[in-house]
């Protein structure tokens, strides 16, 4: 009688994958999650500051009659955001943590090529783009979308062009 010996090689995850997550686990974690850390820890004591140099920029532009255009609804908008952040710091921190960890946990399973973890990571990150449109508001919200969302749907595409390699 012969024996017959199968032997399993594990499935080798490609370097384009390898670079995604690598990439990703940056911004998730590095970004998406220390940053709201140190913003939570070191608020009390920048936002004085941050505040006196948006509402003076705001001043010497309208001393210098430059109170409509680009550059000044810019300021108005950091202002905004400003204050924003300071009435729901906490809660804006909160989310941002929980969406970070969910996140880094898609991340994680698509580095273990778990197509579970495209799907967690896509809809952690499209709920997480909608965050400050929540607590700062729609309009300037929007504004703080732009890069971040184009990064986001880029990512999620790039993803979803290797589920082929994901089980």
């Amino acid at each position: 009688m012969e024996d017959i010996t199968q032997i399993v090689v594990p499935k080798k995850r490609p370097t384009f994958i390898t670079v995604l997550c690598i990439l990703s686990l940056i911004g998730s974690g590095g970004f998406g999650l220390l940053q709201p850390l140190y913003q939570y820890v070191t608020f009390d004591k920048t936002y004085p500051d941050k505040l006196a140099q948006i509402e003076e920029g705001l001043e010497r532009m309208e001393d210098a009659g430059m109170d409509s255009g680009f550059l000044y609804e810019t300021a108005q908008n950091g202002l905004l955001i400003l204050e924003k952040t300071a009435e729901n710091l906490g809660p804006m921190t909160a989310t941002n943590i929980l969406f970070a960890l969910l996140s880094l946990l898609g991340i994680f399973l698509m580095f273990k090529l778990k197509k579970n973890g495209f799907y967690l990571y896509s809809a952690v990150n499209l709920f997480w783009m909608l965050v400050p449109l929540y607590f700062i508001g729609m309009e300037v919200g929007m504004m703080t979308l732009g890069i971040g969302g184009f990064i986001t749907i880029l990512f999620i595409i790039l993803y979803a062009v290797n589920l082929k390699h994901m089980e």
